[in-house]
């Protein structure tokens, strides 16, 4: 008998592996409605750097925070 449902949702979601750099040039946003940022390199074994698309602020970022935040669809 086939599985009933909607299945694996993967509007956004993207393949990660357990290595940080895997998320350099992914951009996304602060929380669901915050400025986009770019993925810009890695800071360490659970940080990254990014770069705020508009200020141009660079820092560094916690890597499950980086997977907790959307993909940036459009930057307006």
């Amino acid at each position: 008998m086939p599985i009933q449902g909607q299945g694996f949702q993967e509007s956004q979601m993207v393949f990660v592996s357990s290595d940080a750099s895997s998320l350099v040039g992914q951009v996304r946003r602060f929380g669901p409605a915050g400025p986009a940022y770019e993925v810009i390199g890695v800071a360490g074994p659970e940080q990254v750097m990014v770069e705020v698309v508009y200020s141009g602020e660079r820092l560094d970022y916690a890597v499950v925070e980086v997977l907790a935040d959307p993909i940036a669809e459009t930057i307006p």
